[in-house]
């Protein structure tokens, strides 16, 4: 494969999502090791595809999963069962950014699979994936995430937004669904610092995402809020209308 950003970019999404064989993941990392191109955007694909696991549901895992884990990695003499099969190690999208030797190993990998992800979901990040790199160019290293955030109904739903954290203090807010708004009102994001009680307006945004930069007076950790408002966005200062979507971000450095 030739070295050009597009093709490297959607190489690293197929080793964040775990869809490379065994052969072509081990070059892969590698190759990382002394590509920091890759390695970086490895790690952008970690950031960016994490959020994605808020929308699976949980699923408990095996009753059996653990010995299996443990016997696999030495950390007991018990023998399996006999109905229990061979682990399999999967990479996770929640893995470690930086690699290393324990990149791509079975007990990671193993844990991280059940807890963040199912089957379903899985093949649906993946999809999502594959399209995006294949018809966008890779981003630059100054746009890649250094933390991000599901945006999603305070009392439980399907998430709207997910907002990028960029080390300039931009906020990328990028749909996840399609955003329906009423005729006359207005989607307006507020920020809410950890340990403060007043939310800071930070403008209305648009219902297709929208790059936020964030005041001086604006820190992380904090809650990203998105109300709904008449046209034009509050005129009080703070929320008037209902928070239709939140999330938390963490530190951004």
């Amino acid at each position: 494969m030739s070295d050009t950003g597009d093709e490297r970019d959607l190489l690293a999404a197929e080793y964040v999502l775990g869809v490379l064989a065994g052969t072509e993941r081990e070059e892969v990392i590698r190759r990382a090791d002394r590509d920091d191109a890759l390695n970086r955007a490895i790690g952008a694909w970690e950031i960016r595809l994490a959020p994605m696991a808020a929308i699976v549901p949980p699923v408990a895992p095996p009753a059996d999963l653990w010995p299996r884990v443990e016997q696999s990695c030495g950390l007991t003499a018990a023998p399996l069962t006999p109905k229990a099969a061979p682990l399999r190690a999967s990479e996770p999208l929640g893995s470690p950014t930086r690699l290393g030797r324990s990149r791509g190993r079975g007990f990671w990998n193993a844990v991280g699979f059940w807890r963040g992800m199912t089957g379903l979901g899985f093949g649906l990040a993946a999809a999502i994936a594959i399209l995006a790199v294949v018809n966008r160019p890779a981003p630059p290293a100054a746009e890649i995430p250094v933390a991000s955030a599901v945006l999603a109904p305070p009392k439980g739903g399907a998430p709207a937004f997910v907002a990028e954290a960029a080390p300039d203090k931009r906020i990328v807010l990028k749909p996840l669904e399609r955003v329906a708004l009423a005729q006359g009102k207005d989607l307006e994001l507020w920020a809410l610092p950890d340990g403060e009680t007043v939310p800071k307006a930070l403008g209305v945004i648009s219902k297709v995402g929208q790059t936020v930069t964030l005041p001086a007076s604006v820190h992380a950790p904090m809650q990203l809020m998105v109300s709904l408002e008449q046209k034009g966005g509050s005129t009080t200062g703070l929320p008037q209308g209902p928070v239709l979507w939140a999330g938390h971000i963490s530190a951004l450095d």
